[in-house]
């Protein structure tokens, strides 16, 4: 996926969370205790801009992910630092504090930024925050060493799993993300195809048999959430087929969502490779 993410995805990045039916709480006391939070820290911005941020965060506890703005000295303890590149003093502050080169950081209208940094320009579209936090944090320096670890590491499978070729469909609308897990599944013995959005992954499932879909919950367009539900939909009874929802967070929260939404098994990126294929052989067992 380019560092430069600019594309309107809507108010829809913001969904409405759902209540818990087991629960008894008021639904406002269930969302503070269960919905995910990116803690974000923020220099720079103009007066007009911090407004429309603030704004978004107010929304936001009323919602998934939840946003949290941190004060200076709880920087460090941000998932995304966002930094006004035109702002001088945001400019200078980035540079007294290395500590940014490991972190997720966003940088607005920059000549360039270091690896694993991302790169957005004005007029910054803040109807998609959410998926600008979670891009920024797939493709962070942290993230990577997590994602070369696991890749390292072969997915455990009995012989009976491949005995013919398993086509799995990987949809994910980031290139670092999709390139790991076809690594991970092909060492594996897996046929891979790929799709970087709900839509496209639809269109594909309507002309090729799959055994099994690995789909992100956070998308442009239709998220992972909708994209499952249309698949259950289109394909029931004996091409029916399991898909396997992954996040860059997970709480209790997203897992009942992704059960209500009809996936058959829930992942955190970046994924385990003995987890992934400990869900693989429940799922494709299930097949036969």
């Amino acid at each position: 996926m380019n560092n430069e993410i600019q594309r309107d995805a809507g108010e829809h990045m913001f969904p409405r969370s759902i209540p818990d039916p087991a629960s008894k709480q008021p639904a406002q006391q269930v969302r503070a205790e269960t919905a995910p939070t990116l803690k974000l820290f923020v220099r720079g911005l103009s007066q007009d801009e911090r407004q429309l941020l603030e704004g978004l965060v107010r929304v936001s506890q009323r919602r998934s992910p939840r946003l949290m703005l941190l004060d200076e000295h709880d920087a460090q303890g941000a998932d995304v630092v966002l930094i006004d590149n035109n702002n001088a003093e945001a400019s200078a502050w980035a540079r007294r504090h290395s500590w940014l080169e490991d972190r997720a950081v966003i940088w607005i209208d920059a000549v360039r930024v270091a690896s694993g940094h991302t790169l957005i320009r004005r007029p910054v579209q803040w109807s998609i925050l959410p998926m600008l936090l979670a891009r920024a944090l797939e493709q962070s320096p942290g993230t990577a060493a997590a994602f070369a670890t696991s890749r390292a590491a072969p997915l455990d499978l009995p012989n009976s799993i491949n005995e013919r070729p398993r086509p799995i469909l990987v949809v994910d609308d980031s290139l670092a993300v999709r390139a790991h897990l076809r690594s991970l599944l092909e060492a594996g013995g897996f046929v891979v195809s790929e799709s970087d959005s709900a839509n496209a992954a639809l269109a594909l499932l309507a002309q090729q048999s799959f055994d099994c879909v690995l789909m992100d919950v956070m998308m442009p367009g239709i998220d992972g959430y909708e994209g499952c539900r249309q698949i259950k939909a289109m394909l029931r009874g004996a091409r029916a087929l399991p898909v396997v929802m992954l996040t860059s967070k997970s709480s209790p929260f997203d897992r009942i969502r992704g059960k209500m939404a009809g996936c058959d098994a829930y992942l955190t990126k970046p994924v385990d490779p003995k987890q992934l294929g400990e869900v693989l052989v429940q799922q494709l067992h299930a097949m036969q």
